[in-house]
């Protein structure tokens, strides 16, 4: 993994750990390289609070707004953090994660990160341990 991407990673996947320690959940969020290098945090601000958009909503607008930028070389790169639920066997009980899809300049294909957890109640959580899957 060449530097830069890790850098990303690492900042995606300490936020997402810390917001499931504080809150047991975590709202879609991104994060992207300058074109120095730099990893800055994306949100999507909500003003409204009372009409809060959709989890697919959001991840639609950070979606779209990472490829305008990244296609006007405006960011090396960017990641987009979201919550799924993955079967890792067949036969077994379907497990909370958050994805980590990533996009590079200098990397044509990425493999998608998962970081596992389980809600604890009284918005806690518990980590598990990123693993990657091949696209």
């Amino acid at each position: 993994m060449i530097e830069e991407v890790e850098k990303l990673l690492t900042h995606s996947v300490e936020y997402a750990s810390e917001i499931l320690t504080d809150t047991g959940e975590c709202y879609p969020f991104g994060a992207f390289l300058d074109t120095i290098g730099n990893v800055h945090p994306l949100e999507m601000e909500v003003e409204d609070t009372k009409n809060m958009p959709t989890i697919g909503k959001v991840i639609n607008g950070l979606t779209i707004y990472c490829e305008t930028e990244y296609a006007a070389a405006k960011m090396r790169g960017y990641a987009l953090a979201y919550e799924v639920k993955l079967q890792l066997t067949v036969d077994a009980e379907p497990i909370d994660a958050i994805c980590f899809e990533m996009t590079h300049c200098d990397q044509s294909t990425m493999d998608l990160y998962y970081l596992p957890f389980k809600s604890l109640g009284d918005k806690k959580a518990t980590i598990g341990e990123l693993f990657a899957v091949k696209r």
